[in-house]
């Protein structure tokens, strides 16, 4: 019965220990460098123009996801985005066309232009259905992606809608491994990406 009474005071003493202690938030960003460059319109023959990616629901939330099971996902108390996920995302997206496309002028957003020759452009949207880990150690991209172009005498239309599904396994353990997996599975989605846009030129 001692020995008994004394192991339940040593739980409870841990207990109460543990709850006081804090955990150190981590925070993680995609490590993707951004070199010097430029690029003038006079040296381009296209305009790309990319919206802010669109995650679904709880995907945004600055709290790494985890997949739990088919119908419910987790998100990260203690290990977050350094920034909200589609401004990361529309950031890397943004780069990986600029560098992988030199022909084309990308840029983010919509911004009102005057220039009449610059009022023909083509438009990026992405709609991302899936940006987390799950519990077999996979990153898990997938969603979709729409080409639109824009005529100032017939106004914009939608060229093409592609799907896509990339589950990839994880580098390396913890969120380390899954954010620098997530980002090269961002960069080769982009890629080819990159790659339809050039085929489905007008």
């Amino acid at each position: 019965m001692k020995s008994l009474f004394l192991t339940a005071s040593l739980l409870l003493l841990l207990a109460g220990c543990s709850s006081s202690i804090q955990t150190a938030t981590q925070y993680y960003q995609f490590e993707q460098p951004i070199g010097a460059s430029s690029r003038n319109v006079t040296d381009t023959d296209a305009q790309l123009r990319i919206q802010t990616v669109v995650l679904r629901g709880a995907l945004n939330n600055l709290g790494i996801a985890m997949k739990i099971d088919s119908n419910q996902i987790h998100a990260a108390n203690y290990n977050l985005w350094g920034e909200s996920p589609d401004v990361m995302l529309t950031a890397t997206a943004q780069q990986t066309l600029f560098n992988t496309m030199p022909n084309w002028m990308v840029i983010k957003g919509l911004p009102v232009i005057t220039e009449l020759d610059q009022q023909t452009f083509y438009e990026l949207e992405y709609e991302i259905h899936h940006f987390n880990g799950d519990m077999e150690g996979n990153a898990d991209i997938s969603g979709l992606w729409r080409l639109y172009y824009t005529h100032p005498e017939t106004g914009r239309r939608l060229i093409s809608i592609h799907n896509f599904s990339q589950l990839v396994p994880i580098d390396d353990d913890g969120y380390d491994g899954l954010v620098s997996t997530l980002e090269a599975t961002w960069l080769n989605i982009n890629l080819n990406v990159a790659k339809q846009i050039e085929q489905a030129r007008l």
